[in-house]
């Protein structure tokens, strides 16, 4: 036949008298060997593993079903804090005399024994007139506490922006004043939830088409029938799961952005864009002191010894600088220790890898593995020297501890927000269609999934975020 010929697809090179195995590797006659035709994808579906955030949330029950978009809760502060002076002292106190303090709040009454968070030494200040309206805030009349004529207010206690904390209230016999009280008004916060669509189509001949691999699903059970619809719909899901995924940590809120339909494509904040208001510090080197530093100030004084449970995020470069932080802290404990070198002669093995830290006053740490912030698909920041995503090393705390029963991170979800269908022509997801009802001409169909989620954090003082700062 004419090599030419517009039938010709493929011609194979000619060769004579001795063949070899390029002869045959050249003329297609010939493959490699397979080891195995199993294609090593899962149905995410299944495997929430890939999706951390989803499987804490949604998979331990931790949910919210909503019937709105948008939804609110309302977060209690502590009942007394500090006021801060406005101003700086008249007066010193000495010699008992009476001195006056301007302060941001009309909270305190005649009686209230107050102290300053400044100074080498406790002082204690007893009110004894006031509030009086003055200059933006509010004028007490005080006396020092103590019968100690040369006692006085130091310069520092005496200057603007000091902070002063009621103590106490104290009283003269027969008296008929009373000390303050202080209430705390709950906070109402408010988020929203992301709309998600995503879609994917097949045409009749493209669902039947065979392929040259099989696939596995998370019970490792193969599908044999090498079918692209198969493939199509493995693939499809587990975008799905991970796109649901990134939006849970990703997301920021955002209303003003046009659809095609003119109405607003709304998305709520992620877990990263909530915790902005929460413990953020910039690191440079990771180490014990500074992981057992950073957890006693979010629970220092606020969260009881017996509740201080925390679970830190991050990627694989992150775990190695956790562990790395964790072996120069243990250091001298580990000189003999069976537990990072086992066996005996010559089959001995060495090593191990700290992902937990139980530090001072209840605070217990749990490592885990996000794979999100290896991912570089979406992390395109590079650490120089490790050319690896820098969001590998950030940690993100997250505190999943109940507050009165309910959980302190949920995954909000609306109400029947969670669709899927088809969209039918003469192939429909069952197989070719015969006679039934066609929603198109098209020898294909799509299917389209559609769903409303969101996280929510009730108070995210009890979270926080390690990010690598690269100086």
């Amino acid at each position: 036949m004419n090599t030419q010929s517009r039938l010709t697809v493929l011609t194979r090179p000619w060769h004579a008298n001795f063949t070899e195995s390029n002869h045959l590797g050249q003329a297609f006659l010939a493959e490699p060997h397979k080891f195995d035709k199993v294609l090593t994808r899962v149905f995410t579906a299944s495997r929430l593993a890939d999706n951390p955030l989803t499987a804490m949330t949604k998979g331990m029950g931790r949910t919210s079903e909503i019937e709105s978009f948008d939804w609110e809760w309302e977060l209690m502060g502590a009942s007394s804090r500090p006021l801060t002076a406005i101003a700086a002292a008249v007066g010193t106190g000495i010699n008992n005399t009476a001195f006056t303090l301007t302060m941001d709040e009309d909270w305190f009454k005649p009686g209230d024994v107050i102290s300053p968070n400044a100074g080498t030494e406790r002082i204690l200040v007893r009110i004894q007139s006031g509030p009086a309206p003055s200059g933006g805030g509010f004028a007490y009349v005080c006396r020092l506490q103590s019968d100690d004529v040369v006692s006085a207010l130091a310069v520092a206690q005496a200057a603007a922006g000091v902070q002063w904390s009621k103590m106490f209230s104290v009283y003269e016999e027969g008296g008929d004043q009373s000390g303050s009280t202080t209430y705390a008004m709950p906070m109402k916060l408010r988020s929203q939830l992301s709309t998600l669509r995503k879609e994917y189509s097949i045409t009749g001949d493209a669902a039947n088409q065979a392929l040259v691999v099989a696939l596995m699903d998370a019970e490792g059970k193969v599908y044999k029938d090498y079918k692209w619809l198969k493939y199509a719909e493995a693939e499809y899901w587990i975008q799905w799961h991970k796109e649901k995924e990134r939006i849970l940590w990703y997301g920021q809120m955002a209303n003003n952005v046009a659809g095609a339909n003119g109405r607003s494509a709304r998305t709520g904040p992620g877990v990263q864009e909530l915790l902005k208001d929460s413990h953020v510090h910039i690191y440079n080197t990771l180490t014990e002191t500074l992981i057992r530093e950073y957890l006693l100030d979010i629970f220092f004084g606020r969260v009881d010894m017996s509740n201080r449970n925390i679970v830190a995020y991050t990627g694989e470069y992150g775990m190695l600088a956790f562990h790395q932080a964790m072996s120069n802290a243990s250091a001298p404990f580990l000189t003999v220790d069976s537990k990072f070198i086992t066996g005996e002669g010559r089959d001995l093995a060495f090593g191990g890898q700290f992902v937990k830290y139980i530090g001072p006053n209840g605070i217990t740490l749990t490592l885990r593995h996000n794979p999100l912030y290896d991912d570089r698909e979406i992390n395109h920041i590079i650490h120089p020297s490790l050319q690896v995503p820098v969001e590998s090393m950030r940690f993100t705390f997250l505190d999943f501890g109940n507050a009165g029963g309910e959980a302190n991170i949920k995954y909000v979800h609306k109400k029947n927000g969670y669709k899927l269908g088809y969209v039918s022509g003469l192939q429909t997801p069952y197989g070719p269609n015969k006679g039934g009802i066609m929603s198109n001409a098209k020898d294909a169909y799509t299917m389209i999934v559609h769903d409303q989620c969101g996280i929510q954090i009730d108070d995210v003082t009890r979270c926080g975020e390690l990010i690598l700062g690269l100086q």
